[in-house]
């Protein structure tokens, strides 16, 4: 990635283009792993988004939300809602240790 600084360009990194952190660029890969794993698992099922909503006890827009890994859904919730759709537990550790 190509960068302005001053008035020159230089090369530079994703990560220190967006100003993150070592603990910020875990949270990033760990919520595109939960959030692609959420995704598999609903495509998996056949089911809907407003059909996985409805078994994890929210709405379709929250589960878009989700599945797009946007930041003001938290990890836990994203867990709790694989849970809810019968993501067994070594599976969702798995996601998370293949993201780090």
């Amino acid at each position: 990635m190509v960068q302005r600084k001053g008035k020159t360009w230089v090369e530079t990194s994703v990560p220190e283009f967006l100003e993150l952190s070592a603990e910020d660029i875990v949270i990033v890969e760990f919520r595109a792993a939960l959030a692609l794993a959420l995704q598999r698992a609903r495509k998996r099922r056949k089911i809907t988004q407003e059909e996985a909503a409805e078994s994890i006890g929210t709405s379709q827009a929250q589960v878009s939300k989700m599945e797009a890994g946007v930041a003001s859904v938290t990890l836990d919730r994203m867990i709790k809602a694989l849970t809810a759709l019968g993501v067994p537990r070594r599976t969702i550790v798995r996601a998370l240790k293949n993201a780090a």
